[in-house]
């Protein structure tokens, strides 16, 4: 008893320790199984007990229901069928020949167990996955055995003067006036289940089934109560029946529908609709890479665990769908771009793969920070404006200080930054006529000049009209003819015939355009100036009087006799108190 008793605690203690080391959560289905139980018995009792094949103890079959309450414990409702028998002329040693009692009975047991698994009844593995697995048991209960012995004593040995003879005829006919037809049992015993497939097992247990009862055999008579020796002892102890029991037993689970047909349960399946595989709890795997669809991010590609099933070609860590360069191994900051010259910006974007740059510049470098990049910028060590291709320009000029002259002084783009009064592309420096327009090959100065110097010459206009040089003489020595009564702007007469010779070379050449200028003794002044431009407007009067040129082919100015360009300030040409210039243009 004590063996038993350390067997079952032992057990118990090893439940715990599985239970605690098994953690996976794995969803059983067909928690109800049907089986049939098939097997023989073997008598216990006041007779002797027949062999277990003899004939007398034939099989047992029955039909069970059990339930699975959880990994460690089910519950059992079990009949069973079959036949009793003993035999006191099977005791080897013919003590109980001078009793000659046999018994025959009819079997049924109904009984509602308790099984109890110590190591789990580990049908799948953690990933749901169904594996073929024993399972050893222990079951215990309580039912009721229901029998209906017939006992026969063979012909008596006993003299008749053996008080014995007459005990027995005694307890014999009290035994069965008192004859119990049904008996309390306790069933208890150790069993053994093969997981064949998964709605299918095999196993077999052994158990005993102890009867609240000394009327399986339909007698009291024991060895006690007639007593084995001289002593007689009619009133002796008497001890319960029972019987053992050992079955094959095959069980067929149910219990839960499949409408996916998949071979997993609704219950166990997380796609209920669509069929799958047991490993992924019924939802398929589209792309066989191991992830169910349901979890997939890209369900019809495969791709590791790590992407949540979706490829990566140049294996970068980042997903193709998030790649924008995937056949490129890259950094997740540039979504999968590669950076080869580490400056942050993707080489598929940076116009300067091989050198560092900022992202403005689209990874090109700006040595000198004038937000141009350097194969941009004309100066990159000098800061300056994109206008003028990143070069500093610091006369302000618009005309970058590499390129110009005179980097200090405002000037124009066409004397190269210096400055250009007469805006002929001639710096001031350089131009002998700085404030007429002129040719750069004549340093400044229009046609018809040398150093600086008008030089006579023939004149033809634009219609092709030709005024001769000796024509242009006669035109300047008219000029120097006219006088002014002094100080006033009034011709005298005197000038009239020099004019009108001048009106009439203006009347041949009728696109010629005459430009009349006054030039009054003295200084520069106001006064003066006003005077002589007095002087010109008188004369530019008398050819529009005369009509001999339109006013738009004419233009006048007075001027001082500063002007280094004349010969007035002589001491010959100082006899009169002005001097008039004609000139043609």
């Amino acid at each position: 008893m004590k063996k038993v008793t350390f067997l079952f605690v032992a057990l118990f203690l090893l439940s715990l320790t599985t239970q605690a080391q098994d953690s996976c959560k794995v969803c059983k289905p067909y928690k109800w199984e049907v089986g049939i139980p098939l097997g023989v018995n073997q008598y216990f009792g006041d007779m002797h007990c027949s062999k277990p094949y003899a004939s007398a103890n034939s099989i047992m079959i029955g039909a069970f229901v059990r339930r699975h309450i959880n990994d460690y414990f089910a519950l059992r409702a079990q009949l069973l069928f079959g036949r009793l028998a003993g035999n006191d002329l099977d005791q080897p040693d013919g003590r109980w020949n001078y009793r000659r009692l046999k018994f025959e009975s009819p079997l049924t047991e109904l009984s509602l167990l308790g099984e109890f698994y110590p190591l789990k009844e580990r049908r799948y593995t953690c990933d749901g996955t169904f594996r073929k697995t024993l399972s050893p048991y222990l079951f215990g209960g309580i039912g009721s055995a229901f029998t209906n012995p017939t006992v026969v004593a063979q012909n008596a040995a006993l003299q008749n003067d053996d008080p014995r003879k007459y005990v027995i005829a005694r307890l014999f006919d009290q035994d069965q006036a008192n004859l119990k037809k049904a008996s309390l049992i306790l069933p208890f015993g150790v069993g053994l289940k093969f997981n064949a497939a998964e709605r299918f097992t095999i196993g077999a247990e052994v158990g005993y089934r102890y009867a609240f009862s000394d009327y399986l055999d339909g007698t009291k008579i024991s060895t006690t109560a007639l007593g084995t020796g001289t002593a007689f002892e009619p009133n002796g102890k008497s001890y319960n029946d029972g019987y053992l029991v050992a079955n094959l037993l095959g069980s067929y689970r149910f219990g839960d529908k499949d409408g996916d047909k998949d071979g997993i349960v609704d219950r166990c399946d997380a796609c209920i609709s669509e069929k799958g595989l047991r490993k992924f709890q019924g939802c398929p795997d589209t792309d066989g890479d191991g992830i169910p669809d349901k979890d997939d991010a890209c369900p019809t590609q495969a791709g590791p665990m790590a992407l949540k099933g979706c490829p990566d070609t140049d294996g970068d860590g980042i997903a193709d769908k998030d790649d924008e360069c995937p056949t490129q191994v890259g950094t997740v900051a540039l979504k999968g771009c590669p950076d080869r010259d580490k400056d942050g910006v993707a080489d598929k974007d940076d116009a300067c793969p091989d050198v560092a740059g900022v992202k403005a510049l689209k990874g090109c470098p700006d040595t000198d920070g004038d937000g141009i990049a350097d194969k941009d910028d004309a100066c990159p060590n000098e800061a300056g404006p994109a206008s003028l291709n990143g070069c500093p320009d610091t006369d302000g000029d618009g005309i970058a200080d590499k390129d110009d002259a005179c980097p200090t002084i405002k000037g124009a783009a066409s004397a190269k930054g210096c400055p250009d009064r007469d805006k002929d592309g001639v710096a001031d420096a350089q131009d002998k006529c700085p404030d007429l327009a002129g040719l750069a090959s004549n340093d400044g100065c229009p046609e018809g000049y040398v150093n600086g110097q008008l030089v006579p010459k023939g004149y033809k206009t634009a219609s092709g009209c030709e005024i001769s040089q000796s024509e242009l003489d006669e035109l300047t020595f008219a000029a120097q003819g006219i006088e002014f009564y002094s100080g006033t702007n009034k011709l005298k007469p005197a000038s009239y015939k020099k004019l009108d010779r001048v009106c009439s070379l203006l009347q041949r050449c009728p696109d010629s355009i005459l430009h009349i200028s006054a030039f009054n003794d003295g200084s520069s002044s106001a006064t003066n100036l006003r005077s002589a431009k007095l002087r010109a407007c008188a004369i530019y009067a008398y050819f529009l009087k005369k009509k001999c040129i339109s006013k738009a082919r004419m233009t006048y100015e007075g001027q001082g006799d500063e002007d280094p360009s004349t010969d007035y300030t002589t001491p010959d040409g100082k006899k009169s108190t002005t001097r008039v210039q004609f000139q043609l243009r």
